[in-house]
């Protein structure tokens, strides 16, 4: 069994499933997901959903049982219990991607984030069945994603929510410039023939207030929060992204499967001095 703490909005779950599921693919043992945090979140997080069970995903959720047992293994103390845990704990190190990952074995518990495609690249195929939502486009959605089919669609996906109106999020993560949007626009419309943006954000307001463009442009809003992964599935069908530093536009456009795709994110991803060099497919553009 690899089991795994599930913990974030949808784009850090997916990451969470993608690595442990790599490892469970390989091993050919079951996969089975923590889902503590979702009710019992530390001070200062942001609550989320669980939202993998949107998803024809190969996993079962721990039983009651299981989740009482595995209480240590969520604390700082685990590291120095080893022996005394019911199952070995693998703890991420850092934003870089570690070989280690590869040699873990039966009856593991994974916490971390493990945003690399370098934990799951080998599975790319079996992911995008899997995370292809179990509910059907609503109307609304199949209409969109027909005239995404019709043209150059470049997702532009703005990230803001509680990057802004958390004193905590936005001193750890920031937001991404209007420049950057400029420029990154800019970048992906002068290599395409008909670009038209289709433009994601959580604070559609301020989006269509302050970004502006010469592009046609398509503000998607109508799908709710609770609804992220009808949103994340319309980002996916864009030939093209501007991702913000956000783990639910990365997911947008990994999961698009457009063989001329072009990606632009971030140089910088967090505003805290925090290395990434593993969180960005090389052929994506950092800007």
């Amino acid at each position: 069994m690899i089991a795994f703490y599930g913990q974030g909005g949808l784009g850090n779950q997916l990451f969470q499933y993608a690595a442990a599921r790599s490892l469970a693919h390989r091993l050919h043992i079951d996969l089975v997901l923590d889902p503590y945090w979702f009710k019992h979140p530390r001070p200062g997080e942001t609550v989320r959903p669980l939202e993998l069970t949107n998803y024809h995903v190969k996993l079962r959720i721990a039983n009651t049982d299981e989740q009482r047992r595995w209480k240590l293994l969520r604390t700082r103390w685990a590291r120095y219990l080893g022996p005394l845990l019911p199952i070995q704990v693998v703890r991420e190190r850092g934003f870089a991607y570690n070989d280690s990952f590869n040699r873990t074995a039966d009856d593991s518990y994974l916490v971390g984030a493990w945003q690399s495609e370098r934990y799951f690249r080998e599975i790319r195929e079996i992911l995008l069945g899997e995370l292809t939502p179990i509910q059907p486009p609503s109307i609304q959605d199949t209409e969109l994603l027909q005239a995404m089919q019709a043209c150059d669609a470049i997702c532009v996906h703005v990230r803001r929510g509680d990057y802004v109106s958390s004193n905590s999020a936005s001193a750890y993560h920031g937001v991404c410039s209007l420049d950057y949007y400029e420029r990154a626009i800019k970048h992906v419309a002068s290599q395409v023939r008909s670009p038209s943006l289709f433009i994601f954000s959580d604070d559609p307001d301020w989006t269509r207030e302050h970004l502006h463009t010469e592009y046609p442009s398509h503000y998607v809003t109508h799908n709710s929060s609770t609804d992220a992964f009808q949103d994340l599935r319309l980002m996916s069908y864009c030939k093209h992204h501007v991702i913000a530093n956000s783990s639910f536009s990365w997911w947008g456009a990994w999961l698009s499967t457009s063989p001329e795709q072009i990606v632009v994110a971030p140089e910088k991803w967090f505003s805290v001095s925090r290395p990434t060099p593993d969180l960005l497919p090389p052929k994506w553009k950092r800007l």
